[in-house]
């Protein structure tokens, strides 16, 4: 099931209600009693993705290291670990393979577990606290909301 294929739940104290008229739609169909299985997972926030691109803006403007934000996205998923190893069938060789942070790939809570190990990485390299990368990286999201509108 892909993120287009969910519905939106809001918790109550007394469960789960719908957030709007297709997850409303869906429940309908589901008879009064009857058991379903549910996936608990946060939707991905599209703000928070946009703030990863403010950070690699921000990046990118500070260090000529990367030639565009692809490539810093390729190098940050290999330094926090966010790959798996593969070997070759031809080589026999290891190699790694970056993981997807597309949203029907990882949840907002594992988002937000990568982003953090991601600034930590990008302070370090820059040699500032992630703290003050944090303020840059809010800056330059919020300019470009603005430049947006």
């Amino acid at each position: 099931m892909s993120d287009l294929d969910g519905r939106l739940f809001i918790r109550r104290t007394q469960g789960f209600v719908p957030a709007d008229i297709m997850a409303e739609e869906a429940m309908n169909k589901v008879a009064i009693g009857a058991t379903v299985m549910l996936t608990v997972r946060r939707p991905r926030n599209p703000a928070h993705h946009r703030k990863l691109f403010a950070l690699f803006h921000v990046v990118l403007e500070q260090t000529d290291r990367w030639a565009d934000a692809t490539v810093l996205l390729e190098d940050l998923k290999l330094a926090t670990g966010l790959f798996e190893t593969r070997v070759s069938a031809l080589t026999g060789m290891p190699y790694p393979v970056p993981a997807s942070i597309s949203f029907a790939a990882m949840s907002q809570s594992r988002f937000e577990d990568w982003y953090v190990k991601a600034i930590r990485v990008l302070s370090d390299h820059l040699g500032t606290d992630v703290e003050t990368l944090g303020r840059e990286v809010a800056e330059a999201a919020s300019n470009s909301v603005r430049r947006a509108a």
